[in-house]
């Protein structure tokens, strides 16, 4: 029996929406929404945070 054949369970799907949810967050051009999308198939909340870069680093703070 290969691969093809097998019958999918809940555990295999998981894994397929994992991969493809990894492989969207690897690639620059995948949109917020479609990672929230692919994040939720998971059953992962994804909660964003975005921080303005400072064009001079030398007055940034310190963490």
């Amino acid at each position: 029996m290969n691969q093809a054949s097998k019958p999918r369970n809940e555990f295999d799907d998981l894994g397929r929406r994992l991969v493809r949810f990894g492989q969207a967050l690897q690639d620059s051009t995948t949109s917020v929404g479609r990672l929230d999308q692919l994040a939720r198939e998971c059953g992962i909340t994804l909660r964003l945070r975005a921080i303005a870069e400072l064009e001079d680093a030398s007055h940034a703070h310190p963490r």
